[in-house]
């Protein structure tokens, strides 16, 4: 499990894996910022590009994303863009 605390407005890379190719499941579990209104904002998945192409994928930050690496995602990123301060947890 990893923590991460991403200003608004702030791109922040949330996983990164360069080795495995066993297909996962992540489960991002963001919350707000006390004071700081409903969770919104973007997550960007980016998989292995170099053997079986795979584009970018954009999905809606809430406060349970669910994203998943395929068997050849071994160079696997996901970036989170916020409109509020957040607490992201990586499970």
């Amino acid at each position: 499990m990893k923590v991460h605390d991403v200003q608004a407005g702030v791109r922040t890379r949330v996983i990164r894996t360069r080795t495995s190719s066993i297909p996962r499941t992540y489960r991002l579990t963001v919350e707000p910022a006390p004071g700081s209104g409903p969770v919104g904002g973007t997550v960007e998945v980016q998989g292995s590009r170099w053997l079986f192409r795979r584009d970018p994928a954009t999905v809606p930050l809430d406060p349970l994303v669910e994203v998943r690496r395929g068997y050849w995602d071994t160079l696997f990123t996901v970036w989170v863009t916020p409109v509020v301060d957040v607490r992201v947890t990586v499970r």
